[in-house]
């Protein structure tokens, strides 16, 4: 039961944090003086996001478009009446000068907000405009601090976790080529593999932009040291990663050109498929590291030099074209497991 509450604190922030940085903040907003407490608690609603640098950036935004809004309205607002046309007037005339400053469209939107509360309220409640910097900057102070220094979201391990699935399914894209050539990659099942590989570039996209977030999660982490050291590993092997990909794809359009020119042998498609398995059998050895760094068991010494361009086959078009991929993918999944075998 310990475990699960422990888990629950570390990664589920977003369901606890916002709560407690709302009644803190309420309570500093109260203490300070500010008779309108909420509205240090809503911009704690609105800064925490799930990554610290999104965090960081509602923020700024938050209290750079408040400022900004309540100081220009709170300087016209004594020479307008209060109407639908003042309202669209002031809300124009910010729009322009923002958009005239190029700023985000976030931080327009905060001006505009800014805009017409104080509008509204500066003759109801005076001290609205006062009030409203000042929540502003207590909500988005207690908002940050609470993000960035109690377990900080934590991308990495999630990142990690998508490029182990998605080794494994490279291995098993490897292994269904292997199949396909051994049968003579025959056309008609060309279609299909190039389908799968589509939806596998998909998945290397959806993993490269978990890595992104993960890079950003630590961008303001001032604790995050250890993690920025995996974060360093885990784009080195990204790249392993992107280099398999882009070899099979190769690959699999020098098969498909081969087996249309008539030219492709039955013995080199054996040879191949069997190339195909030991390549995937490489990258599953090499996925094996994310659940055990110590663990760095390759394909065999025997087994690699297969994956060399025989002197023979050197003024063939294809054959050059296939080792050269295939020789790629080996240099690039056993660097990898080399230095994590050097980093013990």
């Amino acid at each position: 039961m310990t475990s699960k509450w422990i888990d629950f604190i570390k990664y589920k922030g977003m369901v606890w944090k916002p709560p407690l940085a709302a009644a803190l903040s309420w309570a500093i907003a109260e203490w300070a003086g500010s008779k309108h407490p909420y509205l240090a608690p809503l911009t704690v609603i609105l800064s925490i996001q799930l990554t610290v640098d999104k965090s960081v950036q509602f923020a700024w935004q938050r209290v750079i478009g408040t400022v900004a809004g309540v100081l220009f309205t709170a300087a016209i607002a004594p020479y307008l009446s209060l109407n639908a046309w003042s309202i669209g007037l002031l809300l124009l005339v910010g729009a322009l000068i923002v958009t005239g400053l190029k700023l985000e469209h976030d931080l327009l939107i905060q001006v505009a907000l800014s805009i017409l509360l104080v509008l509204y309220f500066h003759n109801k409640m005076p001290s609205y405009p006062l009030d409203r910097i000042r929540d502003t900057v207590i909500g988005a102070i207690v908002a940050l601090l609470i993000q960035i220094f109690i377990f900080p979201p934590d991308s990495v391990n999630k990142a990690q976790t998508k490029m182990r699935q998605f080794a494994g399914h490279l291995s098993h894209h490897y292994m269904n080529a292997a199949h396909w050539v051994n049968a003579g990659s025959p056309s008609y099942e060309a279609n299909t593999l190039q389908t799968e590989l589509q939806s596998l570039f998909q998945e290397l996209h959806q993993t490269t932009t978990e890595l992104n977030k993960a890079e950003q999660s630590l961008r303001f982490n001032p604790l995050g040291r250890k993690k920025r050291v995996a974060l360093k590993k885990l784009n080195r092997q990204m790249e392993q990663l992107r280099s398999g990909f882009a070899n099979l794809a190769d690959m699999i359009r020098i098969f498909t050109n081969w087996s249309e020119s008539g030219k492709f042998a039955a013995e080199d498609q054996r040879t191949w498929a069997a190339h195909l398995n030991v390549l995937a059998k490489l990258i599953t050895d090499w996925r094996g590291t994310f659940d055990d760094p110590a663990a760095c068991s390759l394909v065999t010494d025997e087994a690699i030099p297969q994956i060399k361009t025989p002197a023979h086959m050197e003024n063939y078009q294809y054959p050059i074209a296939l080792y050269t991929n295939a020789q790629q993918v080996v240099q690039d999944f056993r660097l990898a497991a080399t230095l994590s075998s050097k980093a013990r």
